[in-house]
């Protein structure tokens, strides 16, 4: 019978638990009203969204406008190697074996 008083000690922990957790899930209200209000705090809030987005987009456009053009440097086309370059490089010129 040992585990009897730490039965109890949990069993008391967990009642308050629960009643600590019931306090918070009280809702207040009728539903309609919570439904309006709901409904309202989400409409604010995906107006919020598409003007935050639209302000974003704007300063994109405007980062794009004020971006200086960049020339790029013109390089020399380099000529293709003929054959018989490609063939003899590596090879010194002059003593044969």
């Amino acid at each position: 019978m040992a585990r009897g008083d730490q039965r109890e000690r949990d069993r008391a922990k967990k009642q308050a638990r629960l009643q600590k957790d019931a306090k918070s899930h009280a809702k207040e209200g009728n539903p309609e009203q919570r439904n309006l209000a709901d409904s309202a705090a989400l409409a604010a809030k995906v107006a919020k969204k598409a003007e935050m987005k639209k302000k974003q987009e704007e300063e994109e456009q405007r980062q794009l406008a004020n971006k200086p053009v960049v020339a790029k440097s013109k390089a020399k086309k380099k000529e293709a190697d003929g054959l018989d370059d490609l063939l003899s490089a590596g090879l010194g010129k002059g003593k044969k074996k």
